[in-house]
């Protein structure tokens, strides 16, 4: 491994919080912090301008950043507990995404500790954890134990993970499936969005797969979930199912009547 110049990490680092500093918004900070659902420091800086953050601090930084560099400073960030340098050092780590190999997985489960904060889970789920995945399949006990969890943020990083399992090619269906089996009990709404997406991803590169997994499930699992996540089966299949749910409901919701 590359020999990590910690003077510089220091150094971006503070560039980082200095140019968040001068863009924070007190009003946007005090709303962050009334959903009382992150136990990050935020500092009240939107989305769009934290990209704004990034750009700036790699055009200065140039020559300096490698992937070694910044995987060190996005752990660097991890301990500061700062939402938006987290978040800053993530997009900057993400820029390296096609040197991600095994040596990012220690890391990555040091950085799950922050996943409760659901924006933070997000970042690290699509940006790092799902391309370090897709090339390290075998990594998938790492991903279920997250889903296992208590925490909403790590099960929804869990869930953004294992899509790198069944996108760009990749045809990981059943790694993937095999962790959903810990899901399909869920009902907090973005959850229930997420499962269903990654089902219906997973449906593009194994329908009979899923096809299986949703029938054999449909006993036990949210059937909104299953619903949801049968968008892509054929639509002989997926009427199939929905009537096979309306039946062991015993009462046609709404979405199944607007199926019809």
């Amino acid at each position: 491994m590359a020999k990590i110049n910690s003077s510089a990490v220091s150094m971006i680092l503070r560039e980082i919080r200095a140019a968040l500093e001068a863009k924070a918004d007190e009003k946007f900070r005090l709303s962050v912090v009334a959903l009382g659902k992150s136990p990050l420091k935020t500092l009240g800086v939107r989305p769009s301008v934290i990209r704004v953050v990034v750009r700036d601090v790699v055009a200065k930084s140039r020559g300096v950043l490698d992937r070694p560099t910044s995987i060190a400073l996005l752990d660097a960030a991890v301990a500061r507990k700062c939402r938006e340098e987290i978040l800053v050092a993530i997009e900057i780590l993400e820029r390296f995404r096609r040197d991600f190999d095994a040596s990012i997985f220690p890391h990555l489960e040091r950085w799950g500790a922050v996943a409760d904060d659901v924006e933070v889970a997000e970042a690290l789920g699509a940006r790092i954890a799902a391309p370090a995945l897709a090339k390290e399949p075998s990594r998938m006990a790492m991903v279920k134990k997250w889903a296992r969890l208590k925490s909403l943020g790590k099960r929804r990083f869990a869930v953004l993970a294992a899509s790198g399992l069944v996108s760009d090619g990749r045809r990981e269906a059943a790694l993937v499936l095999d962790m959903c089996e810990h899901l399909l009990h869920e009902d907090h709404p973005i959850l229930v969005s997420a499962v269903a997406g990654l089902l219906r991803d997973t449906t593009k590169v194994d329908a009979k797969a899923v096809q299986d997994f949703l029938f054999r499930r449909s006993i036990d699992g949210n059937p909104e979930i299953l619903r949801a996540g049968s968008e892509n089966l054929d639509a002989a299949r997926r009427a199939a199912l929905i009537a096979k749910l309306e039946t062991q409901s015993g009462v046609p919701t709404q979405l199944a009547a607007a199926e019809k």
